[in-house]
């Protein structure tokens, strides 16, 4: 079944680069966004009013087929990560070391060089907290003031 997607961003220069997305929420089917679309439209326009200098974008559609959630995207961005921190690891022990009067290159390099060694055993340990990916998020208080008497 297709899923869909809303998703309320804001930017203060152009429709090119977005500043933050305020709303997001992916998922849905199309029959829960079709009867709460009016919802959806009344926050956006909801910070539209109370940001009239700021370009919003309101978006619903159809969510990709090639977004990872859960543990696909956690395998994804481990693989990632471990590709990064080797490639890092790599550079620095090809690196020549300029040697300095007290050695401060040196430690550096070797400082360097241990942290990311310790963040690949961590990652191949399954135990270095990646964040998830979003599937939720809700902004809007930060967005809207409301008037309260």
């Amino acid at each position: 079944m297709a899923r869909c997607v809303v998703k309320i961003a804001i930017s203060s220069v152009s429709y090119f680069h977005m500043d933050d997305v305020v709303y997001y929420r992916s998922g849905m089917t199309p029959d829960f966004v079709v009867r709460w679309r009016w919802f959806f439209d009344y926050l956006a326009a909801l910070v539209k009013v109370n940001n009239p200098h700021r370009n919003v974008v309101f978006y619903t559609g159809p969510q990709s087929e090639d977004i990872r959630l859960g543990k696909e995207w956690y395998e994804h961005r481990k693989a990632v990560m471990l590709k990064t921190a080797n490639r890092v690891v790599n550079r620095l022990k090809a690196m020549p070391v300029e040697s300095d009067l007290f050695g401060y290159n040196a430690s550096d390099r070797d400082r360097q060089l241990e942290e990311w060694t310790n963040k690949i055993a961590l990652l191949e340990a399954d135990k270095y907290p990646i964040p998830g990916f979003p599937e939720y998020i809700n902004k809007i208080k930060e967005y809207v003031r409301y008037a309260t008497k």
